[in-house]
């Protein structure tokens, strides 16, 4: 098992309960042993009641190279680095058994002030928007000990930091700019101007990107907007009226490109696509419940398995990504159907039509379907271009996640439906007509 707080992070299964919200979903028991959430309690365990959680913003979630293998199983074994702003600390998990602690509120070499985001790479090189001492903090992590290492300095107010495998991105909220540096000891960075910017997430060059153009999601207009950025430019954009959200906190992209943001205020999570067009959003508000968060900040996805790490003002959350369909519909005039919805998530899709001898009647789809709004027509044809009979018919849509949830999880719905097709003839018992 995995986690930040991982070691710090409790729950059954997937299941396929048509009004469960499944574009996110929990890790099968034999993953993590039924344990996905972490809370204070777990925290004074694992750090002998040193840190309690005050403030917690930015997680980052890396698989190191010295945990690599040549096993690929064990790749979704992960270190996470999360923020601890109230108390100036990062928390990580030192070992898979046992976390670890940085810093401590300060101006020191070694000390943070009011930190928010953070990144990390597979060589141990951690970034820290250090916001309080007006510097991204530099740190290097060898075995299970950080030490500082160096600070880009020269913000106002740094806000988060994000890495596309090629270049550093650091938001600075006050001064009003996304900068992009090379290395942490570039000299001439790119700065772009953009309005009260936050949260950073960017693409393009790393190992799981699945090809996509370089890019960086930033929320920028005081949390309320996402601002897609490509060259400098901006390409897209998306605000709270959007997604129904009340606040955007951080951001981050998946393997595919979609862009996930945490929504502190109104509890929840809202996920876009590479265009920044609205999927879904995920939470029921604020609690303690399996399908609520307690203000939600910080959120990082590790793109090989589609996990999903977020951070809340009581400790830490444990997902996968999954998928589901809303706003699905099906119309049928008896002559034939139209079925539509938006998936949240890239997935293997098979939509097949059914007699109600349980025969297949017409296959409608079957294939990888990218998330979005889809529309799927049927003329009420056999794939002979054959009328099919009067009688009762069923839609079917299964759904399969193409991340590491395809093997534990898939989602089916039936729905049924009237055809005035002709009535079918009498024929000698094992003939079939059609």
């Amino acid at each position: 098992m995995n986690i930040i707080l991982i070691a710090v992070i409790a729950v059954a299964g997937f299941t396929t309960d048509h009004d469960e919200n499944t574009t996110i979903v929990y890790p099968p028991y034999g993953h993590c042993m039924g344990i996905y959430r972490a809370g204070q309690d777990q925290l004074s365990m694992l750090l002998g009641g040193m840190l309690q959680f005050d403030d917690p913003q930015g997680l980052a979630a890396v698989l190191p190279d010295d945990w690599d293998t040549s096993d690929p199983s064990d790749d979704d074994e992960l270190a996470v680095y999360g923020v601890n702003s109230g108390s100036g600390h990062v928390i990580y998990n030192a070992s898979m058994y046992a976390l670890g602690f940085y810093g401590g509120e300060g101006s020191g070499p070694d000390e943070l002030s009011s930190p928010h985001g953070i990144a990390a790479t597979a060589s141990g090189i951690v970034y820290v928007a250090d916001t309080g001492n007006h510097r991204v903090a530099v740190l290097r992590r060898s075995g299970q000990r950080i030490s500082p290492d160096s600070f880009i300095e020269g913000f106002t107010e740094p806000w988060d930091v994000a890495l596309d495998g090629k270049y550093i991105w650091i938001t600075d909220r006050a001064g009003g700019t996304l900068s992009r540096y090379l290395s942490a000891g570039d000299q001439s960075p790119v700065v772009v101007q953009v309005n009260s910017p936050r949260g950073v997430a960017a693409t393009g060059y790393g190992e799981y990107s699945s090809g996509h153009l370089p890019c960086q999601v930033v929320i920028t207009d005081h949390g309320t907007v996402l601002t897609r950025l490509e060259d400098g430019s901006v390409t897209a954009t998306a605000d709270l009226s959007s997604c129904g959200g009340s606040f955007f906190n951080f951001v981050e992209m998946d393997y595919h490109g979609n862009v996930w943001v945490t929504d502190s205020i109104s509890c929840r999570i809202h996920k876009f696509d590479s265009g920044l067009n609205y999927l879904d959003s995920w939470g029921q508000g604020y609690g303690d419940a399996d399908d609520r968060f307690m203000n939600p900040t910080g959120i990082s996805i590790w793109d090989r398995f589609g996990q999903i790490f977020v951070s809340e003002s009581s400790g830490a959350r444990y997902f996968w990504v999954g998928s589901d369909i809303r706003n699905l519909d099906l119309e049928s005039d008896g002559n034939g159907c139209t079925v539509s919805g938006r998936l949240t998530e890239k997935a293997t899709m098979v939509v097949n039509v059914y007699r109600s001898d349980g025969t297949i009647a017409r296959s409608l789809y079957s294939g990888r379907r990218a998330p979005g709004y889809f529309s799927l027509d049927w003329d009420g044809t056999t794939l002979q271009g054959r009328d099919v009979f009067v009688g009762e018919y069923t839609l079917s849509i299964n759904i399969e996640p193409i991340y590491s949830s395809r093997t534990y999880f898939d989602k089916t719905w039936l729905m049924d439906f009237h055809m005035e097709g002709p009535e079918e003839a009498e024929v000698p018992a094992g003939v079939r007509v059609r």
